[in-house]
């Protein structure tokens, strides 16, 4: 009788609409994909000590990245919207919401548009929700997965605890949908126009572009990191509250200081968030022109040690496949322009260039130890590697796969386009 029962129910859901949404289940994945998803570190542990029994030796690690650069099974069936919950780092709750676009399908990866809306000062829980899925109608050509985390009460998006909450919100979407990481954009209005900027300085790894709506770049500190990723900033002439005369010189340093920058501004237009709609066919346009090149030749990274807490370490140290490990100061340096003060020379700078074959040439300041990650699709495993450090020769031999590596770096990054076989960690003396 019972099964009887559930049989009617199921046939009245196909007829009212269709089944119950699926719920996600973790544990369809392999080991390895568990690993790279475990939020308890013992847990993770248990599966790393496993999985180097399972991948051994160079071949072992050779197969365990092909693997993963496949990527995980992915569910069907998932609810097409769905809003959660996240505790942040500064004991405040906060909700992200994300929508799958039409025809959505588990088994084709798919971009990203994550949405930074405006008005923080607002009442919880923000509006997140409501403008990713406004706002986001002007990149529906494109077929995107729109995410739209929320803050509230004057906390803005280039704090800390908020930053976390926009990576984790992508992480969330990553591991549950078949997600194009070189096809990840950031856009947002008014306040999110201003914290698209901000958000860049710790994630531009993550992103292949973004889109600035009627904000500025104001409270930037590592305008550096800014420049790793190709811009299209739109603003209002008429606005009055990121007035023309202050939003220009901030774009006009940032021209200054080689930016692939597209400024778009409107003439008599006032402080109007649906710029991002009514623009939306430059906008898409836009996006269609730059994928993500997750392993871009030459590199150009900022790191802040003062920060805290999440800003400490991964991401905000790190930029696709260089990182600084450690600051301070030392006696060799390289040469780097402050572009007339915009660069804070107090911070930490790396630079990094892949030349001819295997050569890399590294310039530092104020780091004493940093890492290159290094991946087959860059760099040829077969011969050795020759690394130049501010103009002196620093390391040269070959660099062979290994299990730990690139299980650990996957875990930092759950992206399919940045799995790395290995790394090389360096002194700067």
């Amino acid at each position: 009788m019972r099964a009887r029962n559930l049989a009617i129910l199921w046939a009245f859901l196909l007829l009212a609409g269709g089944a119950p949404a699926a719920e996600y289940n973790p544990r369809m994945h392999k080991e390895e994909w568990r690993y790279v998803d475990a939020e308890d570190e013992a847990r993770a542990a248990k599966l790393l000590k496993k999985l180097l029994l399972r991948y051994k030796g160079e071949r072992g690690a050779e197969k365990l990245v092909r693997r993963l650069r496949k990527g995980r099974p992915y569910m069907s069936g998932l609810p097409r919207h769905r809003t959660e919950k996240w505790k942040c780092a500064d004991g405040i709750t906060r909700e992200f919401t994300y929508y799958l676009p039409a025809r959505y399908s588990p088994r084709k990866p798919t971009g990203v548009l994550v949405f930074l809306h405006g008005a923080v000062r607002q009442p919880p829980p923000g509006g997140g929700a409501h403008e990713a899925r406004e706002l986001g109608r002007a990149v529906d050509d494109l077929r995107l997965i729109k995410i739209g985390p929320s803050t509230f009460g004057g906390h803005e998006w280039g704090e800390t605890a908020v930053r976390e909450l926009v990576h984790h919100a992508l992480e969330y979407v990553k591991q549950r949908f078949n997600v194009d990481e070189n096809r990840v954009y950031l856009a947002g209005d008014s306040d999110g126009g201003r914290g698209t900027y901000a958000l860049a300085e710790t994630e531009a790894t993550f992103y292949a572009a973004a889109v600035p709506v009627i904000g500025a770049p104001g409270g930037v500190t590592r305008f550096v990191n800014l420049r790793q990723i190709p811009w299209f900033a739109i603003n209002g002439e008429k606005d009055s509250i990121f007035k023309l005369e202050h939003v220009r010189p901030l774009v006009e340093a940032m021209k200054g200081m080689e930016f692939d920058l597209a400024w778009k501004l409107v003439p008599g237009a006032p402080h109007d968030p649906f710029l991002f709609v009514k623009m939306k066919d430059e906008v898409c346009d836009f996006l269609r022109k730059h994928p993500r090149d997750p392993l871009p030749k030459a590199v150009d990274w900022q790191f802040d040690p003062a920060k805290k807490g999440y800003e400490a370490g991964y991401p905000a140290n790190t930029f696709r496949w260089i990182r600084i490990d450690e600051a301070g100061e030392t006696e060799s340096k390289g040469g780097f322009d402050d572009f007339g003060g915009y660069v804070r020379r107090s911070l930490p700078r790396i630079r990094a260039a892949k030349g001819k074959g295997n050569r890399v040439e590294v310039d530092t300041w104020r780091v004493r130890r940093f890492t290159i990650l290094v991946s087959d699709e860059m760099f040829d495993l077969d011969q050795e590697i020759e690394v130049l450090v501010n103009g002196k020769p620093a390391f040269k031999g070959r660099v062979a796969s290994d299990t730990r590596v690139v299980l650990e770096e996957m875990r930092h990054t759950n992206d399919r386009r940045l799995v790395f076989n290995n790394r090389i960690t360096l002194e700067v003396k």
